[in-house]
Formats: structure tokens, C-alpha cells, sequence
């Protein structure tokens, strides 16, 4: 699966001219419009709702596996895969921008919303809505769940139970409030567990700042299989990178699509280069900050059979035959912070994974809405929507005391599942993103703000009406110049 998506990112990267490194600073000034509505949340809200699903267990764990498997190497490939994987997810979330409309007085959109305008395929996009409605409320936050679980078990004691069910309060707290409620946290959330953990990263580089040299000169001769202490080769660097980045950018599995559709924005393209700087700051910054930590202060191993000497705890470890994990961090941060780290990192996966459950909750209620989209269903969308706002939380319970295995099982099967149907509809409506892009060039190369205006550029299924109510002022202004 991996490699289908980094296939399409590459295909796509071409497609687009490389459009993530030509309009790089571009792509991170979109986070930042401005616009909402009573309809619609900012793009910053709908970036920090959708960097709370890329950030999470794997951005921790998910690497110190990569490089117990893989070596140093991997992390070069990682975030190669996540420079490419940025494409596919500019196109996803372009799409889902471009498609939406308005059910009961909110923006709405995603793959579904997708497949039924961009392409007619009605039955694949109930097909796709029951698919990601089940998947990201039932199975995805297994995973999750009990990682947070078990990360307070590990750092006080806390029984599994106990966490399981706070985190469950929490989250049924949260999601009955909504999109604006679930935007509002992860704007707060997001920016700070993001920020806190660069800041251990940057004590970690400070202290081995001369050690950093040849770390990097590790990576990039492990990434070619020029490394032999740490075992492996370029075969098994490539494919642990390349498949952490696509997992922890979660791009082309149609996770983000659906937060994406809710912001209010005058041209879609201008949500498609947000979320693709998303993907950037999730595998590019925050996955190599956790390379880095295990790197520089040498607290990993390696299925090759090298041992680390940060800590005293990592030739047990090897001993017994352990494999990469949290432990990794937990060891790396201890060297800073001491006895603390445990604690510290719990916390840590405790606001990744959260913020995980809240994005998968508002994908799986739009994905329900799409269901019943339509007049005359406004309270059967209301009473799914209820059963879903108390339904989630009630499995999250579940998942926070079931065997480890199990969840990551039942995880892997949703999202392996979500990103194959997504992807496949993805390579046939890519046209249409890309000429939503030339769009958008056209209007910055004539120092024109972009905004999108349906009679200039459309196909069936926009909903035009929409798109020149969000722009009157704009399209007003382009017609009295033109006459």
C-alpha cells in the first residue's frame, strides 16, 4: 500500500511541476487566511483539525520502529516519502474543497462527496461513505486508545480501565459540540504539543551539537546501504521509510478530506497547499525530531544486531530481544530529562493520539452525513449524528483494555481499507485538480489573490451557486472591470 501511494505522489509531483517546492513558501502562508463563516472554519482550524490526525502514535513510536528495522537510514527515506506523499494530499483535499456544499448550514465534503459529483459513481461513494463511517469510528482509534492506555499503565500505574474511560468522557465532551468545537481544541492542542516536543528535540541538539555532523553522514550512507554496523541494507532503509512517512502523513487515505471541505477559502487550491505544508510538518519536522532524539543521543538498536549506547537499559533490551518502540524515545529524553521522560512522553502520546480520535470522529460523521444527505432527512442526520457522538466513545472504552495486537490489527485493516478506495478514485478526478492549480498560477502570476469563480472554470457536481456566494465581491469586481 505504501508504495502505491508514494507511486501516486510521484506521478503527481511530476503532474503538478513540483508544485510543493515552487510554491513552497506559499504553502505554508495558506495556514494562516483568514476567512470563516458561520458555515465554514478558518484554514488555520482546518489545518490544526487535520494536523491533529497526521500527529500521532506514529509519529513517536512509528519511527523508533522504522529505525529498529530499518537503521538511520530509513529516516532519509522517510522524509523523501513525505516530500512526495505532500502531492497526493494537495490533490485529496483540493477535490474535497472543490466538490462540497452546504447540509444544514455547514460545509461538508470528502472522498465520497468526491466520487458522487467529480465522477457520477453514486454506488462507490456510498460504497467509500460506509467504508470511512465505520473504519474511523469504529477501528481506527483502536489503536490509539490503547496506546495512550498503556503509556500512563507504563509511566504511573494508572490501570488501563481508568484511562480508557476518561479519555472516553473527554472525547464524547468534545465531538457533541462539533466541527467548531473540535477545530477550537485542536487549535489550541495542536500548535502546543507541537511546539513542546521541537523544543526537546532542540535540547537534545544543543547538548550533541557535535555529534550532529556525523549522525547525518550515518543517515544519508545507511540510506544507501553504505552503513554495515547497523546491519540491514538499502532494500530494508527504503522500505521502512518510505512506509513510515506514508503512514504518519496519513496522505491519500482521506482522513484529511473532510476538515479540508470545512474551511471557508475562495479557492480550493489555497486548502490543497495548506494540507500538503501539513504533511511537511508532520513526516519533515516532527518525524525527524524523533529520529534525531534516538540518533544523537544513540538510545536505539537494530534488528541488525547493533546496540546502542545511550543507556545502560538498551543492552537488555537487545538481550531479551525487544524491539524498537516508545521505549526508544522514552530512553533518548531520559538523557535530558531524567527520571521525568517516562511521564513526559505518556503525555506527549497522550495529546497525539487524543487529537487523533477527535479527527477520526468528524471523518466518520461526514461520511454518515453523506448517507443521508438530501431534504427531508435534516432529523435523521440528526439522530445518526447523536448515536455517533455517544457510539464512538463507547468503543474507544473498548479499545483502551483489548490486547495491543488486536488494536493495531484492527487499525491497520481500516486504514489499509480507506486508502485503496480513496486512492483509486484519486487518479481519476486528478485532472481536475490539476487544472484547479493552473487556475490558481494564473491568477498569482497576474498578482491576483487567488479565488475560484465557477464560470470561468467548472464541471457538474460544483455547486456553482455556492462557489459565486463565497466570491460575490470578487466576482463582482472581475466583472465590472471587464465590461
Amino acid at each position: 500500500m505504501s508504495g502505491v501511494i508514494v507511486g501516486t505522489g510521484l506521478v503527481f509531483t511530476v503532474g503538478l511541476g513540483f508544485f510543493q517546492f515552487v510554491h513552497f513558501g506559499d504553502m505554508w502562508k495558506r495556514i494562516f487566511d483568514k476567512q470563516d463563516s458561520d458555515s465554514g472554519i478558518s484554514s488555520f482550524a482546518s489545518f490544526c483539525t487535520t494536523m491533529a490526525m497526521r500527529i500521532g502514535t506514529g509519529n513517536i513510536a512509528g519511527v523508533a520502529v522504522a529505525l529498529y528495522a530499518g537503521g538511520p537510514g530509513a529516516m532519509f527515506w522517510m522524509i523523501i516519502a513525505g516530500m512526495t506523499n505532500s502531492a497526493v494530499c494537495f490533490v485529496e483535499c483540493t477535490l474535497a474543497s472543490l466538490y462540497k456544499n452546504r447540509i444544514d448550514g455547514e460545509y461538508r465534503g470528502g472522498g465520497p462527496y468526491c466520487a458522487a459529483r467529480g465522477l457520477g459513481w453514486k454506488k462507490y461513494a456510498a460504497f467509500m461513505a460506509v467504508i470511512f463511517m465505520i473504519g474511523t469510528s469504529c477501528f481506527m482509534p483502536a489503536a490509539a486508545t490503547y496506546t495512550i492506555c498503556d503509556g500512563f499503565r507504563n509511566a504511573i500505574g494508572v490501570p488501563m480501565w481508568v484511562v480508557a474511560l476518561l479519555v472516553a468522557l473527554l472525547l464524547a465532551l468534545i465531538v457533541i459540540g462539533g466541527i467548531k468545537r473540535i477545530s477550537a481544541i485542536a487549535s489550541m492542542v495542536v500548535p502546543f504539543m507541537t511546539i513542546v516536543y521541537m523544543i526537546i528535540t532542540l535540547i537534545i541538539l544543543i547538548a550533541h551539537i557535535g555529534e550532529i555532523p556525523a549522525v547525518l553522514g550515518n543517515v544519508i550512507s545507511s540510506a544507501f546501504g553504505k552503513n554495515a554496523v547497523f546491519g540491514g541494507g538499502i532494500g530494508i532503509a527504503i522500505q521502512q521509510g518510505v512506509k513510515r512517512g506514508t503512514f504518519s502523513s496519513a496522505a491519500g487515505m482521506g482522513e484529511a478530506s473532510p476538515t479540508a471541505a470545512a474551511a471557508e477559502t475562495s479557492h480550493p487550491v489555497k486548502q490543497g497547499m495548506a494540507n500538503a505544508a501539513g504533511v511537511w510538518l508532520d513526516t519533515v519536522v516532527v518525524c525527524t525530531c524523533s529520529g534525531l532524539m534516538m540518533l544523537l543521543t544513540d538510545c536505539f538498536n537494530t534488528a541488525g544486531g547493533y546496540v546502542g549506547s545511550g543507556h545502560a537499559e538498551l543492552a537488555t533490551m537487545a538481550a531479551a530481544g525487544e524491539g524498537g518502540g516508545v521505549k526508544f524515545v522514552q530512553l533518548a529524553v531520559s538523557t535530558v530529562v531524567g527520571n521525568f521522560a517516562p511521564i513526559l512522553i505518556a503525555i506527549m502520546l497522550l495529546l497525539f493520539s487524543f487529537t487523533c480520535l477527535i479527527s477520526y470522529y468528524y471523518e466518520a460523521e461526514s461520511a454518515a452525513i453523506y448517507l443521508f444527505e438530501g431534504s427531508g432527512k435534516e432529523r435523521t442526520r440528526k439522530i445518526v449524528t447523536r448515536i455517533m457522538q455517544f457510539g464512538m466513545p463507547v468503543l474507544v472504552f473498548i479499545w483502551g483494555i483489548i490486547e495491543s495486537g488486536t488494536a493495531w490489527n484492527l487499525s491497520d485493516l481500516a486504514l489499509g481499507t480507506c486508502t485503496w478506495i480513496n486512492v483509486f478514485m484519486l487518479w481519476f478526478l486528478f485532472p481536475k485538480a490539476r487544472a484547479m492549480y493552473k487556475d490558481y498560477e494564473r491568477q498569482m502570476k497576474a498578482g491576483i489573490e487567488p479565488y475560484y469563480n465557477p464560470d470561468v472554470l467548472s464541471w457538474d457536481g460544483v455547486d456553482k451557486a455556492m462557489w459565486k456566494e463565497i466570491n460575490a465581491k470578487q466576482i463582482a469586481a472581475e466583472n465590472k472591470s471587464s465590461k
